[in-house]
């Protein structure tokens, strides 16, 4: 059985050692000069974390004892929320109308409903979406403009938070129109019974009592309802604002020349040892 023989392989490398050193040579300057071809690309990026949830409850408006058990800071579950909703296609879609990304990535599609799927997509390939080890979500977007890198970001963080605060304030205004209309049942039964009372009528009375004190308990859970959805909390809270990159983000020349390299060195490598064709191997 034939058996590898290290000798003649390292005497091989020895002897083409200047083809190896040449080739790799050759393999980092290609790469270097692809690079002032390639369309550079800026990240911008920007971090938060969730506001709480629990914030939104409008007993902590109206209560003293409870405000400080609320903490500010939301928990995994509004973290996964919030990039739920930054990864949703309606969220990117406001994202590529505002900043016109269809012609930026040159889509030409007759049908519109195709040239936004593939715009959607080849966004998604500029965005990133990260969930932190410190309950963090990170946002990053590459662009061939640094200003339009760090917009975008700071765009989705505002479209982020004001669509979850819309969220909160909906719930309230949805309450307060059946609290209006329960309000305005009650009202007009009570001036039905107003209109048609006597004065020795004692069961009427006591139904207009009654309602009279529902009245001031829905008018009090619509004021304090009204003012719940005027002060939602936020959403989210900003740690790093996006700005403006200072550097490309790719190609990374730092990563492309190196690996270059060791792909050329490899790759002359094994040309030799192919070329050599050993006696045993």
């Amino acid at each position: 059985m034939n058996q590898f023989n290290i000798a003649e392989l390292t005497t091989a490398l020895i002897n083409r050692w200047k083809f190896i050193v040449v080739f790799t040579i050759a393999a980092v300057a290609i790469a270097a000069g692809a690079t002032f071809f390639i369309t550079p690309k800026y990240t911008a990026t920007t971090k938060f974390l969730p506001g709480n949830v629990v914030l939104a409850d409008k007993a902590r408006l109206f209560n003293d004892e409870i405000q400080h058990l609320y903490s500010f800071f939301g928990s995994g579950d509004d973290l996964d929320r919030l990039m739920s909703m930054a990864s949703m296609d309606t969220s990117l879609k406001q994202v590529i109308h505002a900043f016109d990304l269809t012609n930026y990535y040159k889509i030409k599609e007759k049908d519109a409903g195709m040239g936004m799927y593939k715009t959607i997509r080849q966004f998604k390939k500029d965005l990133s979406l990260v969930k932190t080890v410190n309950n963090e979500l990170e946002i990053s977007c590459a662009h061939q403009s640094k200003d339009t890198a760090a917009a975008i970001v700071n765009f989705m963080t505002d479209q982020l938070a004001a669509k979850m605060k819309n969220i909160w304030k909906l719930q309230y205004e949805k309450i307060n129109v059946q609290l209006d209309s329960s309000i305005a049942a009650i009202s007009n039964d009570y001036n039905n019974l107003f209109n048609t009372a006597t004065s020795n009528d004692a069961i009427v009375k006591t139904k207009m009592s009654v309602l009279l004190s529902q009245l001031e308990q829905l008018n009090k859970l619509s004021i304090e309802t009204k003012m719940a959805a005027a002060t939602t909390p936020e959403a989210l809270i900003v740690l790093e604002k996006a700005s403006i990159p200072a550097k490309i983000s790719w190609p990374n020349k730092a990563v492309v020349l190196p690996l270059a390299a060791l792909l050329g060195l490899i790759f002359s490598v094994c040309l030799v040892l192919i070329s050599a064709k050993p006696s045993r191997f």
